[in-house]
């Protein structure tokens, strides 16, 4: 019996590939839509190169967090979120609220030792 990996195991996600299950979480799509997705998802902050970006999908393929699926243009290639790529979303997000609510309680403490 196989073991699907602990989602944990792929943290802390790099912003591209947080963006990139991001965008996947929103719809299937094909790299080009993807881009502008993550771009427009970052506020411009993230900008996939396209060399980087096809190894980057490569990667999430491998390892299992996203699926090639068939599109409507067999020409172009199109990829889903897997299961575990949101299950790894899901994981991710919490790791960040967690990050955030411990920055705000130190800035919080901070504040008042700085009056």
């Amino acid at each position: 019996m196989r073991r699907d990996p602990d989602p944990a195991s792929f943290l802390p996600l790099t912003h591209l590939v947080y963006y990139l299950l991001l965008a996947l979480a929103e719809s299937p799509a094909h790299p080009y839509a993807l881009v502008q997705r993550i771009r427009e998802g970052s506020g411009g902050c993230v900008d996939p190169g396209t060399g980087s970006f096809y190894s980057i999908i490569r990667r999430t393929v491998d390892d299992g967090l996203v699926a090639e699926t068939a599109g409507d243009d067999s020409r172009r290639r199109t990829y889903a979120i897997s299961a575990l790529g949101k299950r790894v979303l899901q994981t991710e997000l919490r790791r960040l609220e967690t990050q955030v609510a411990s920055t705000r309680r130190t800035l919080k403490l901070s504040e008042r030792r700085s009056k």
